[in-house]
């Protein structure tokens, strides 16, 4: 089938999280506008058949073979579409100038700052490694985007005329927000995510504060379970659920009662901003793309004994939305920078 949009996203080591969302909204908008092409990992093969106007191109890669040859199916995909007008490359770096317009965008912060951030040692050489090769990539690169203002401030002045920002988009919270429901909470705080930057010990610490005004508050925990401390299946009144589909997050998010993110470090403000929209009210680490979720939103700056920084409390009848943005305007406004820059 031919593709009237010669356009090839990059998305071959991204399968969950924030990377997922993302690849699933662009297949579903441009499955809707003609097709694209993706390259794709294999757990997100099952794209393929729901959004049959794109071309997938499914990578099996070793883990170990991508220190050393990143990128080398992007020769058979060239054999089978010629040279792409534009590519985009998600969190990828650009080894060289693929498509006749090079996008790539900044999928985690931690390759190019950990710096304070406590990460295994294993951890932190892999992403100073990849670090390395991203900052060797970006004069391939036409566009540079990043999720938050704060993490494109990360990518040096030498690249400032290629920056673009690119949040989330957040089409779920934005309609919650204008259903203004009044759901009845359970008796839940929810933190997402359970990787070591996420903190958990600063939100257990949280935690125990609030259950001091409310006995009957539960933590309920999503995320990998692997990196979860084992100290913390032993806390009465903590629950991990582990990884979740979703769906199933946004519903654990509309019954929590309170959302918590401790986390010390974010490209984007992309769980901060369905936490505070589903829960009732929420308590954010202050941190750059947090205060940018939170720009002309009212909110308080709380200290808690044991956390370093104070944390940002906000309740979701203060927020509006006015800094969020729907999927299909984050792609329009890809698609016209795009266009601007095109030769």
């Amino acid at each position: 089938m031919p593709i009237e949009n010669k356009f090839l996203f990059n998305f071959a080591v991204s399968y969950s999280s924030g990377g997922y969302k993302r690849l699933y909204e662009y297949a579903k908008w441009f499955n809707e506008h003609g097709g694209a092409y993706f390259a794709i990992h294999p757990r997100c093969a099952d794209l393929i058949d729901e959004f049959a106007n794109n071309q997938f191109f499914v990578v099996k890669q070793l883990r170990v073979k991508r220190l050393y040859d990143d990128c080398a199916y992007l020769e058979e995909i060239g054999k089978q579409i010629g040279r792409p007008e534009f590519y985009y490359s998600y969190g990828i770096p650009l080894y060289f100038p693929f498509g006749r317009t090079n996008w790539f965008h900044l999928s985690n912060v931690l390759p190019i700052n950990a710096k304070g951030i406590p990460l295994p040692l294993s951890d932190r050489l892999t992403f100073y490694y990849l670090g390395w090769r991203i900052r060797n990539g970006l004069r391939n690169a036409d566009v540079i985007s990043a999720e938050s203002n704060s993490s494109l401030g990360l990518m040096g002045s030498d690249a400032s005329e290629k920056l673009f920002l690119s949040v989330n988009g957040s089409d779920d919270e934005l309609m919650y927000l204008r259903e203004k429901h009044a759901e009845e909470k359970d008796d839940v705080v929810t933190v997402v995510g359970t990787h070591r930057y996420k903190a958990l010990e600063d939100s257990l610490r949280l935690f125990k504060v609030l259950k001091t005004g409310n006995s009957r508050l539960k933590m309920i925990i999503l995320g990998n379970e692997k990196w979860v401390p084992k100290s913390f299946r032993r806390i009465q009144d903590v629950v991990v659920r582990g990884t979740i589909k979703r769906p199933e997050v946004i519903d654990c998010l509309r019954r929590t009662k309170v959302y918590l993110s401790t986390t010390r470090v974010e490209n984007s403000y992309n769980a901060a901003s369905e936490g505070i929209a589903f829960a009732d009210e929420s308590y954010i680490s202050d941190i750059g793309p947090h205060r940018e979720l939170l720009l002309n939103v009212p909110f308080d700056s709380v200290p808690i004994e044991g956390i370093a920084k104070p944390l940002l409390h906000v309740r979701r009848e203060n927020m509006l939305g006015v800094n969020l943005k729907t999927w299909n305007t984050v792609i329009v406004e890809m698609i016209a920078r795009f266009r601007e820059v095109s030769p």
